[in-house]
C-alpha cells in the first residue's frame, strides 16, 4: 500500500514528537540541557508545526464538485482561517522562546486559542448558512 503524500507527511510530524521528547529527555538526564530549554523547544516546536500546517491550508486545492459555495469565498474562508493559525503559531512560538518560562505555557495558550476561536467561529459560520440553504430550498 502507497501512503498518499500528505498522510506520510503527518506522519512523519507525529513521530517526530515522541522522538524529539525522548532525545530532550535523555539530555536533560545527562545534564545537557536545562528542564526549562527541554519545555522551550518543545513548546517552539508545537508552534512552529502549527505554523506551518495552517501556512498550507490556503494552498490546498480542492474539487470544485466538493466546494459547497461559492470558490472565491470558499478561498477567502480559507485564508482567514490560515491567517490565524499562521498568527496562533508564531504568537505560541514567541512566547516560548522569549518570554519568561513562568508565563509562557499561559501565553502561548493565549495565542493558540485564540485561533481557534476564530477557526471555529468560521466553521459554525459556513455550517449555519449552509443548514440555512438546505432548508430554505
Amino acid at each position: 500500500m502507497i501512503l498518499h503524500h500528505q498522510l506520510r507527511r503527518a506522519l512523519l510530524i507525529a513521530a517526530i514528537f515522541p522522538a524529539t521528547s525522548m532525545v530532550l529527555n535523555a539530555l536533560h538526564q545527562r545534564h545537557v540541557v536545562s528542564g526549562e530549554t527541554a519545555v522551550r523547544l518543545m513548546g517552539m516546536m508545537i508552534g512552529l508545526v502549527v505554523l506551518f500546517c495552517a501556512n498550507a491550508i490556503p494552498k490546498t486545492l480542492v474539487p470544485l464538485a466538493r466546494l459547497s459555495c461559492d470558490p472565491a469565498r470558499e478561498q477567502t474562508l480559507r485564508r482567514l482561517c490560515g491567517w490565524a493559525g499562521v498568527l496562533g503559531g508564531l504568537g505560541c512560538t514567541l512566547a516560548y522562546a522569549l518570554a519568561p518560562i513562568a508565563v509562557a505555557g499561559t501565553l502561548a495558550h493565549c495565542f493558540m486559542t485564540s485561533a481557534a476561536v476564530i477557526v471555529a467561529g468560521v466553521m459554525m459560520r459556513c455550517a449555519w448558512v449552509r443548514s440555512a440553504k438546505r432548508r430554505a430550498t
